[in-house]
């Protein structure tokens, strides 16, 4: 005689097997990782000496006023790096966090079936 097998085990079992055929049906390659990637600024190099003879102040002035303006576009080439990641960042979180919420969603309606086939 075969043995008897709980009509709700069964149940729970077939609804557990299709909920996992579905979800690796649903499964997606992984994502290829990526290189992260770091600013491409032109650094500036090391400040001028400053020089203390007469006919070095002008030049060295000049190389002085160069400096400046190289670092202040370098700065600005790090900042504008950093606002852009800053947003990518942002919206991959957001991302990140819906699928959270629809995972956790898919969990507690499969917990409620498999309650509900126990009664």
């Amino acid at each position: 005689m075969p043995p008897r097998h709980r009509p709700t085990l069964v149940l729970a079992c077939t609804l557990a097997f299709a909920v996992a055929g579905t979800a690796f049906a649903q499964t997606t390659a992984p994502a290829t990782p990526t290189i992260t990637p770091s600013p491409s600024c032109q650094k500036p190099g090391t400040p001028p000496s400053g020089t203390t003879s007469e006919l070095g102040k002008a030049a060295a002035e000049s190389k002085r006023q160069n400096w400046m303006r190289d670092m202040k576009a370098y700065l600005e080439c790090l900042r504008a790096f950093i606002t852009d990641h800053q947003a990518q960042a942002t919206t991959h979180s957001a991302a990140a966090n819906a699928t959270v919420d629809e995972f956790n969603k898919a969990v507690k309606l499969m917990n409620e079936q498999v309650e509900a086939a126990k009664q």
